[in-house]
């Protein structure tokens, strides 16, 4: 006969199969996007690469609809990605973080990219402006009455954005958001020391654009007419950026990257900056200046040839500026 102990000792195995079954059903169920059934789909990735699963379909969740361009007001959630950066154990958000800005790329366009290589999801809230006149002109005025609301109603920590609201707290500050995210996504460094590397190229940068600032007389076109300004503008570009470059260019990794062997938020710093900051004509002499720094170009095209980073800026609202 069978005693109690022994009946015991044999189902226990089975027991214990049964709820690890149920756990792992909850699990599934009930995670985020962006939370550990990301891993679940890597897995399936990998076995499977042809089949694409997605953590809306894991999680029994529809994916809100991405791009909608019929309003001036526009928001924006993505999907999630296969083989996500956040997928793989990079870090990730339990619910979607809100990022608010104008319907321009400005201070947030590089929280967009962060976002956009980690395949991460998040809401773009856009401000809905109405622009009159030429852009840097007298007479420019923009019209941003939703802004100056929620500006007027105390829910923007400095009176300005970006902001981004995570976690029932809401962050400001360009900068501060940027290695927030960054950090989140793991696309800031592997080790302190990188971290800290990684945010003295920022850091840099940042030094640079407020030397051009300077340069143009603190205006967002400088007044080519004034004689003092002309020549600021032309040492700057003739002295101040190259020598910037140089320095720049040796603080450079050999992997291609300026920090690690993967794209860090100094990479997309750099690339943005090289990007966006100088508009016309200025922006027609950087190639001409970059093309000296070799390492500089290769860092340039591997973000530019970033998968995320191309599917980003050709889906991308198309906006002024």
């Amino acid at each position: 006969p069978t005693t109690r102990s022994t009946r015991a000792k044999s189902t226990t195995p089975l027991a214990l199969a049964l709820a690890l079954t149920f756990v792992f059903a909850c699990w599934v169920s009930v995670s985020p996007r962006g939370a550990p059934v990301g891993r679940v789909e890597a897995r399936i990735a990998q076995r499977f690469p042809s089949t694409r699963v997605s953590s809306a379909s894991l999680s029994f969740r529809s994916p809100a609809p991405a791009y909608p361009t019929s309003s001036l007001f526009k928001q924006h959630r993505f999907p999630k990605i296969l083989q996500s950066h956040s997928a793989l154990g990079g870090g990730s958000f339990g619910k979607p973080p809100v990022l608010k800005y104008f319907d321009a790329k400005g201070a947030a366009e590089i929280v967009r990219y962060l976002f956009a290589v980690a395949d991460e999801n998040y809401d773009d809230y856009r401000y809905p402006m109405q622009m009159e006149g030429m852009f840097g002109q007298p007479g420019f005025k923009v019209t941003k009455e939703e802004f100056d609301k929620d500006k007027a109603d105390g829910k923007m920590p400095f009176q300005k954005v970006p902001i981004m609201e995570v976690e029932g707290v809401t962050l400001a500050q360009s900068k501060a958001i940027e290695r927030f995210v960054a950090k989140k996504l793991g696309l800031f460094g592997k080790t302190d020391l990188e971290s800290a590397q990684i945010d003295m190229i920022c850091e840099q940068i940042r030094d640079i654009k407020d030397s051009w600032l300077r340069a143009r007389g603190h205006k967002m076109k400088p007044d080519m007419e004034d004689k003092d300004v002309v020549n600021s503008v032309e040492n700057f570009f003739k002295d101040q950026l190259p020598a910037q470059m140089d320095m720049l260019q040796k603080q450079m990794d050999t992997s291609g990257y300026f920090v690690g062997d993967t794209i860090t938020l100094a990479d997309i710093s750099f690339y943005h900056f090289v990007k966006s900051t100088f508009f016309p004509p200025f922006g027609e002499k950087i190639p001409d200046i970059l093309a000296k720094y070799p390492k500089l170009v290769a860092l340039n095209q591997n973000v530019q040839d970033n998968p995320s980073i191309k599917t980003w800026e050709e889906k991308r609202p198309q906006t002024a500026f």
